[in-house]
């Protein structure tokens, strides 16, 4: 059976949000985005008919719940068939294996930012794996700077802006904005490489620095390295 024809079911198990999207007919269709939170609450995930299932997850009670509903799951590891040379001591979170491997889709040198809980930036030169960078995420910083400091409150972030503010909250977006946006483009300054962003937040980085956002990236590489572990070409 030719590989299209197969309805492949990745999953995305992250700190914040468990996504599920379904690979046919060479494209990608998201099906679900539930609250990590509720997921490991309830114990449940959405069921979904598939011939096989890929997963990439860096929270182990989602993991075993994986492996529970869905036995015989694939799942992204650093000791996985990876299609770009990595070098890196301990573990390393099996969604960043899944952005650089998706990547490669589009370039074999780049910058690739997930903006979720916490902001990644990961480098590859040549489909080799230089290093990263790991920073809080845009409302994990929210969310500690309100628990930490007795007068200060929990913004809304909709939008991103650098420009110095002129009250507590506008001070606080300012320096959250400055702080993600300046740590990106000194990165992109250093390695001059393209860049690209993916994660929750990733959309309203991406336009203010006017970079590519990719939804679907970490997908594109769970389904990536699905098909290394089977010995397939890349798709596409």
């Amino acid at each position: 059976m030719q590989s299209t024809e197969r309805r492949v079911l990745l999953i995305d198990a992250g700190n914040t949000k468990v996504k599920g999207a379904l690979y046919e007919n060479d494209r990608i269709v998201p099906l679900f985005s539930v609250e990590t939170a509720e997921v490991m609450k309830r114990r449940e995930l959405p069921l979904i008919k598939a011939s096989d299932v890929a997963a990439a997850s860096v929270v182990p009670e989602v993991t075993e719940l994986i492996k529970r509903v869905y036995p015989g799951a694939l799942f992204i590891s650093k000791s996985s068939k990876l299609p770009f040379k990595l070098n890196y001591r301990g573990n390393i979170g099996a969604d960043r294996l899944a952005n650089i491997a998706g990547a490669l889709s589009y370039s074999e040198s780049f910058i690739v930012v997930s903006c979720g809980t916490a902001t990644v930036i990961d480098i590859v030169a040549n489909r080799e794996f230089v290093g990263g960078y790991i920073l809080p995420g845009i409302k994990t910083m929210v969310e500690c700077l309100n628990r930490r400091g007795a007068l200060l409150p929990e913004v809304e972030l909709k939008e991103l802006s650098e420009n110095p503010g002129r009250s507590t909250e506008e001070c606080i977006r300012a320096g959250i904005s400055l702080s993600t946006l300046g740590a990106i483009k000194e990165v992109k300054e250093k390695f001059n490489l393209s860049l690209f962003v993916t994660g929750g937040l990733g959309r309203i980085v991406s336009e203010i620095l006017g970079e590519r956002f990719l939804e679907n990236l970490t997908f594109e590489g769970i389904y990536r390295i699905y098909r290394a572990e089977r010995g397939e070409s890349p798709p596409g």
